[in-house]
């Protein structure tokens, strides 16, 4: 495998991605009369020390897979025109999200897909990587046969200037300690490969995994199943026939004893569940608003010259990862967001205080004469009408 080397020999470009938040772009190409695809950084990234970084690192971590339930790398070259590029194979199908959003898949092609994400994802833990971006999005289905490719391997990326509803979105299949920056291990894939099971079952194409999902998704990873051999043996688990005439028969009894007594304990389960959860709503939101103080301080103004407006993308991601479960549910999800904002508006009105503060020591010390003339035309000025005339000397001044 050839790597760094100039290559001309990619034609009939066509762009077939460009990511929404994050620094890259896929197009399709000919290679020799082979399609394939090319994966590179956008313009404006192209020289960007991290980013090319990062995308060698996804090369070399996906040059060192060899599944046939993996998408295979090719080469890493620079393409005219589009700089440093990652090659892969060309896959002719639709990703598992396409197929899910339009029910074109039985339930048997889904428990059929779902063992082959896990035995993809199993060797990949075997070779000590760990997908940490599978979705829906990642996993492709070929048009002849139904079968599974992972793709996009590597930590998903998290550009600031995305729109904040999209990033949320596609953060609903990333495990919670890789959003908050902890130390992940396999059981990242088992959360994403649980979600991705409620993604099937939230468009009615299958019900039949919400068990294994729910084992999949706990919020914390030791609760969860301790690797895709466990979870693969879930999915494929089958029952025989007197298991399902045992079950047939329990199933009627507890469908006699919920008829009586399920509607008074599912209303105290939900109001119970209610209750804990806004309580522990509430404890997020006050441990954010808890932070501003320090905020303030780290995002405090120096100078006059610097905007009120401020750049806290850094904080800002790190509350929606605390609070990402409730920015999924409709209840929770404005005052999540108002929370959240608000500590964007508290840092400001502190940053304006400053800048008012800076305006108003620079006018009291100025020997500025038009600064002189104004201050000896006030008699005993306090700071609030020193400050109104230090803003209309500034707004001369500019």
């Amino acid at each position: 495998m050839s790597e760094n080397k100039i290559s001309n020999d990619y034609t009939d470009l066509r762009l077939l991605h460009t990511s929404q938040y994050g620094n890259s772009r896929v197009f399709t190409a000919n290679f020799h009369g082979k399609k394939v695809i090319v994966k590179t950084l956008k313009k404006e990234y192209v020289d960007d020390p991290a980013c090319l970084a990062s995308l060698r690192r996804e090369f070399e971590t996906t040059s060192m897979l060899d599944n046939k339930y993996i998408r295979k790398v090719m080469d890493f070259v620079h393409v005219e025109g589009l700089g440093d590029s990652i090659i892969y194979e060309y896959i002719d199908g639709k990703t598992l999200a396409e197929h899910v959003r339009v029910g074109t898949l039985s339930e048997k092609q889904v428990k059929s897909i779902l063992a082959e994400v896990c035995d993809g994802l199993n060797y990949m833990h075997r070779n000590g990587v760990v997908h940490c971006n599978l979705s829906p999005e990642n996993i492709m289905v070929t048009a002849n046969d139904y079968r599974v490719r992972i793709i996009d391997i590597g930590v998903p990326e998290t550009k600031q200037d995305a729109d904040r509803e999209l990033l949320i979105k596609e953060m609903a299949f990333i495990a919670p300690e890789i959003i908050k920056g902890e130390d992940f291990d396999s059981r990242a894939d088992v959360y994403s490969l649980g979600k991705i099971m409620e993604f099937i079952g939230e468009r009615n194409i299958s019900k039949q995994f919400g068990s294994v999902a729910t084992h999949c998704t706990q919020f914390s990873k030791e609760q969860r199943y301790d690797n895709i051999s466990d979870v693969r043996s879930a999915i494929s688990k089958g029952h025989n026939f007197v298991k399902i005439i045992i079950l047939a028969v329990v199933a009627a009894i507890l469908a006699v004893l919920a008829f009586i007594y399920v509607p008074k304990i599912k209303a105290n389960v939900e109001k119970e569940r209610a209750q804990r959860l806004a309580l522990e709503f509430s404890r997020q939101v006050e441990q954010i608003q808890g932070e501003l103080p320090q905020l303030c301080e780290k995002y405090a103004l120096r100078s006059l010259s610097e905007p009120i407006a401020v750049d806290w993308s850094e904080d800002s991601l790190r509350y929606v990862g605390n609070l990402v479960q409730y920015l999924a549910m409709d209840d929770y999800k404005a005052k999540a967001m108002q929370a959240i904002e608000g500590q964007r508006v508290g840092i400001e009105k502190h940053r304006q205080a400053d800048f008012d503060q800076l305006l108003l020591n620079e006018f009291k010390n100025s020997t500025d004469s038009i600064a002189v003339v104004m201050r000896s035309a006030l008699e005993e000025p306090t700071d609030a009408q020193l400050l109104e005339e230090a803003r209309k000397w500034y707004g001369q001044r500019e």
